[in-house]
């Protein structure tokens, strides 16, 4: 079985891709982090998500996420 690991250099809003945090996962807007899905505040505003996910957190400008699983690789494998 291949495993690839693919790294990140910040994490982005679900939605509309706008980046939320610089390279050092150092939130560089306010977030909200739902099971499977950041949301930027205009995306959370727009398409209220609270009414059908579960979130895991709100994330403040500044705040260090650099260890949660927003910082963490991609992993893809295959079955082969």
């Amino acid at each position: 079985m291949a495993r690839i690991e693919i790294p990140k250099d910040c994490f982005v809003c679900d939605v509309c891709n706008a980046q939320l945090s610089d390279s050092n996962f150092i939130a560089t807007a306010d977030s909200v982090w739902y099971e499977g899905w950041l949301y930027c505040m205009d995306c959370k505003a727009k398409y209220t998500p609270e009414k059908s996910l579960k979130m895991v957190k709100e994330i403040h400008e500044g705040e260090d996420c650099s260890q949660t699983e927003l910082a963490k690789p991609i992993i893809m494998e295959d079955g082969f």
